[in-house]
């Protein structure tokens, strides 16, 4: 392997382990109440080291957060653009959040810490904007569901909410109760969910991947 290949990796796996620390540490102990030396401690790296690969504690929280979500909101909108079937929209929708805990577990403990502790911190403000912005995404694919005539009108809000309660509960579930979020979990909990929402006597037999009186399985 090429010295300078060799280089980059060590590099980037110094960054990688410095990033990995502080999200835990942030996790446990909120970023306001973590300071630069204790990640360099708990890290066994210099101050100058860190500053080296992030600059500040907040380079810190932009690589570990706002770099991470901004990529994920992106993607939500690629979903959006490109997926007409709204079945298979939303269940790319929550199979992106699930990948977004998948990639960095310490991470997504972050990211959770943060939006369920005080909402008096910059942090939670800038989450909330991303949260947000998942939000309307996953409102915007239920709606093109009534339109659809797969789910009535009236159930689009409870059915936004429990598709947005059911990634909450299976990431919680994956990162603190060590179970599994296999790839392709989206998609069948959105054939779940559509099973108790499904406006089966108004379902159009020309619906992608649905007929009259079927539900998915």
């Amino acid at each position: 392997m090429p010295a300078d290949v060799q280089q980059a990796e060590s590099t980037s796996a110094v960054a990688r382990h410095i990033a990995s620390v502080a999200a835990r540490l942030f996790a446990e102990r909120g970023f306001d109440a973590t300071s630069v030396r204790d990640i360099v401690e708990a890290a066994n790296v210099t101050k100058p080291t860190l500053y080296y690969y992030f600059n500040s504690k907040q380079g810190l929280a932009e690589a570990l957060l706002s770099r991470p979500l901004a990529a994920l909101v992106d993607e939500m909108r690629r979903i959006v653009a490109s997926t007409s079937d709204p079945v298979a929209r939303l269940g790319a929708m929550l199979e992106a959040q699930f990948a977004f805990c998948r990639d960095d577990a310490e991470r997504a403990r972050f990211a959770y810490a943060v939006f369920f502790g005080p909402n008096s911190s910059a942090r939670w403000a800038e989450l909330n904007e991303y949260g947000r912005a998942l939000s309307d995404f996953m409102s915007e694919t239920v709606e093109a569901l009534v339109q659809s005539g797969l789910i009535a009108a009236s159930t689009a809000s409870r059915c936004t909410m429990a598709a947005r309660g059911l990634v909450t509960v299976h990431t919680l579930d994956f990162l603190y109760r060590e179970a599994e979020l296999p790839p392709g979990l989206g998609q069948r909990l959105v054939d779940d969910l559509l099973k108790g929402f499904a406006a089966r006597g108004d379902a159009p037999d020309a619906a992608p991947g649905w007929r009259r009186g079927e539900l998915p399985r």
